[in-house]
């Protein structure tokens, strides 16, 4: 299968399970109803035992990939640094998630080096392969090996959207890894904005 028609797929499953985009709102696919992700327990690239979705970090958005990626995984983790630039004091709001595909060669020392070139506040999550599975498949990432003359010369396809979860652990918006950064930005603003309307309204409704 061709590398192309395999993230097109990747998309189209995603899009098919968890609904569609509302035309003119939002940049991203929004997920309604949102989806629930079951915690997980990684590791983190100071070799920390984490739970993810991360307790306490607010909203979260997540990319899968590897370390030893050529071209793909580099550039969208360079997006999401500009995004944490682009959105300036509010980037406080959000937190951005690695999560290897590769357990074999993305130990923690690969993912802390890998993604600090980025940016210090990304985290990089790493773990056996029954536990990397387990989170990939949670998101429904699809992958497919490309072996090379040795054992560890071998490349990974993967499916390359971003997920942003809410502080809740629910995915609530889908990004193509083409998504332009103020687009992102805007529509995180937003959902910022209506969360905390619809917190006000609750707190108002129960006083």
């Amino acid at each position: 299968m061709k590398p192309v028609r395999f993230l097109c797929i990747a998309l189209f499953l995603w899009l098919t399970v968890t609904g569609h985009a509302n035309a003119g709102s939002f940049q991203g696919v929004r997920v309604e109803p949102p989806r629930a992700i079951h915690p997980l327990t990684l590791l983190d690239q100071e070799a920390r035992v984490t739970r993810f979705p991360l307790q306490h970090q607010g909203w979260q958005l997540v990319v899968f990939g590897y370390t030893h990626c050529p071209d793909v995984c580099p550039m969208t983790l360079h997006k999401t640094a500009q995004l944490l630039t682009e959105l300036g004091e509010d980037s406080a709001h959000v937190r951005i998630v690695f999560i290897s595909i590769d357990s074999t060669r993305d130990d923690v020392r690969a993912m802390k080096e890998f993604v600090e070139k980025f940016d210090k506040r990304i985290v990089g999550l790493t773990g056996d392969p029954e536990a990397l599975q387990a989170a990939a498949n949670a998101f429904d990432v699809l992958t497919r090996r490309y072996q090379g003359k040795t054992a560890l010369a071998y490349t990974l396809v993967h499916s390359s959207l971003l997920y942003l979860l809410d502080p809740e652990g629910q995915v609530r918006m889908l990004y193509p890894g083409g998504t332009g950064i103020e687009g992102m930005a805007a529509d995180l603003r937003r959902l910022w904005q209506e969360s905390g309307r619809a917190s006000a309204g609750f707190r108002a409704a129960t006083r």
